[in-house]
C-alpha cells in the first residue's frame, strides 16, 4: 500500500530528500520502504508500506509516518524533477508488468511449488509448525481410513450374514464420509 503524505513538499534543486519512515509504524507492523525525493521534487510524499503483522492497521489523518533528511547537493542540478506525479494526476506510475502470476513463473526452474515459494515468505518457526501440523494431518488421515477398513473387516469377520455385513460395511462409509465432510467443512471455515 501507499501511504500519501499530507503535507506537500518543494525540494529545491540543490538538495535532496530522503525520507525515512517513523519506528512508530513498524512497531505496529508496517513494514516501510525508505526513498527519496529528487532534486525540483513539488507534492505530496508517496511512501510504499507492508502490514506485515495479523492486525488491521487505521492510520487517522495527520498521524506522522516519516522524516525527511534533506541533503544540500554542491550545486543545482541540471535537470531537475519534472515528472508527473502520481496522486496529482491521479496516474500512479506502477508497473503492473513487473507483476507476475504463480502461473507466469512457475516454469522457471529456480521457482518451487506454489506452497514452498508461500512458506519462504513465513518466519522459520510459523512455517515449522504449518509443516508439523500437516503432517499431523496426514497421520489422522491414514488413521481414519485404516479406521473404516478395520471396521469393515471386522464386521465381515464377526456377522455370517452377507446382508447384515454389507448394510454394517455401507453404515460405516456412509458415517465415515460425514464425519470427513464436516471435518473438511471445519478446515474451510478456519
Amino acid at each position: 500500500m501507499v501511504l500519501i503524505t499530507h503535507e506537500e513538499l518543494i525540494v529545491p534543486t540543490d538538495m535532496i530528500a530522503r525520507v525515512i519512515s517513523k519506528g512508530s509504524l513498524f512497531s505496529v507492523g508496517l513494514s516501510p520502504v525508505c526513498t527519496y525525493a529528487d532534486p525540483g521534487f513539488p507534492g505530496n510524499l508517496g511512501i510504499v508500506t507492508q502490514n506485515i503483522s495479523d492486525k488491521y492497521i487505521e492510520l487517522p489523518i495527520g498521524e506522522p509516518i516519516a522524516k525527511v533528511d534533506f541533503a544540500r547537493l554542491r550545486k543545482s542540478v541540471d535537470h531537475p524533477y519534472q515528472g508527473q506525479h502520481g496522486y496529482k494526476t491521479e496516474i500512479w506510475p506502477i508497473k503492473y508488468h513487473l507483476q507476475k502470476t504463480y502461473a507466469e513463473v512457475s516454469s522457471d526452474p529456480r521457482v518451487e511449488s506454489e506452497k514452498a515459494e508461500a512458506y519462504k515468505l513465513l518466519p522459520q518457526a510459523t512455517a515449522n509448525l504449518l509443516h508439523h501440523m500437516e503432517k499431523r494431518q496426514r497421520l489422522i488421515d491414514v488413521a481414519i481410513i485404516a479406521a473404516v477398513f478395520i471396521n469393515a473387516a471386522l464386521l465381515c469377520v464377526i456377522s455370517t450374514k452377507i446382508l447384515d455385513t454389507t448394510t454394517g460395511i455401507i453404515g460405516n462409509l456412509i458415517a465415515s464420509a460425514i464425519v470427513g465432510m464436516i471435518v473438511l467443512v471445519s478446515k474451510w471455515r478456519s
